[in-house]
């Protein structure tokens, strides 16, 4: 159980036991909000048609951690998804004690360039327990540094993936956070998410570890995205607009489609 994502509101309990974390999800979500997951190896063999037509409208896949890791099935997940058509995006999550631009370099190799119809990179930024020998700018550095560093190679800026006290009491809720994308994970019972400050707004919500849907046999991450299947159209096509401007992008999405295309 991650506990620090049922930690949002302050007059919320906390889940006693994985029976009742399963019941902390919403009755009902806005009409303006549309279905997505996220999943790492721990989703094991996806059949991703049936996850297409359980209604999954996006997902998140994990790339990367640390400095050396690659999920050992982001490559089958990701040319899968996309077979499936279901526009997908990778995350890299952070590890505090690991070198910075190592951490920077492993997710470039999984992800060399955003094509168009995909999602913006993600940086995972939990497990507080790795950050208590840094100082509070030390860790808004590292954070920073790593976002910055993947927008430049990418031509994308990232979206962060968070919770509410890691976000207050780890990283001291900066200022430079609002300028980037808000992925907030908080497992609670109500229609929304606590959203912690400098933003004021989210764009995902990851609203249950406890998740099921047809094609995955186990457990998986639930998402929404806040606004309209119209809206979110445009936020691909936004990003395929940064990500394709110039000769550096272009060149990217071309080796891009030549590693696909080779199997590699």
């Amino acid at each position: 159980m991650r506990i620090d994502n049922y930690r949002g509101w302050d007059d919320e309990l906390l889940p006693k036991d994985d029976a009742s974390a399963r019941a902390r999800v919403p009755a009902s979500f806005a009409s303006t909000t549309i279905f997505g997951l996220d999943v790492s190896h721990y989703q094991n063999n996806i059949d991703w048609a049936k996850v297409k037509a359980a209604g999954a409208s996006f997902v998140f896949i994990k790339a990367t951690e640390g400095g050396t890791v690659t999920d050992a099935n982001f490559t089958t997940y990701w040319k899968a998804a996309k077979a499936a058509g279901i526009p997908r995006g990778a995350y890299h999550f952070f590890r505090a004690k690991g070198p910075l631009q190592a951490q920077i370099d492993n997710f470039i190799r999984a992800m060399s360039s955003v094509e168009r119809g995909e999602l913006p990179p993600v940086l995972d930024v939990e497990a507080p327990e790795d950050w208590t020998q840094f100082t509070v700018a030390q860790r808004v550095d590292m954070v920073m540094g790593w976002l910055k560093a993947v927008e430049s190679r990418l031509g994308v800026r990232p979206i962060i993936y968070i919770n509410n006290p890691m976000t207050r009491d780890v990283l001291g809720s900066p200022d430079a956070f609002k300028n980037y994308t808000l992925w907030i994970a908080h497992y609670t019972s109500r229609p929304a998410p606590s959203v912690p400050a400098p933003w004021t707004n989210w764009k995902y919500w990851q609203y249950t570890e406890h998740g099921t849907i047809d094609g995955i046999a186990g457990e998986v991450d639930l998402n929404r995205y806040n606004g309209s299947f119209a809206e979110f159209q445009n936020h691909l096509t936004a990003v395929a607009q940064t990500s394709s401007t110039g000769f550096v992008g272009r060149l990217r999405n071309w080796f891009r489609r030549l590693r696909d295309l080779l199997g590699l």
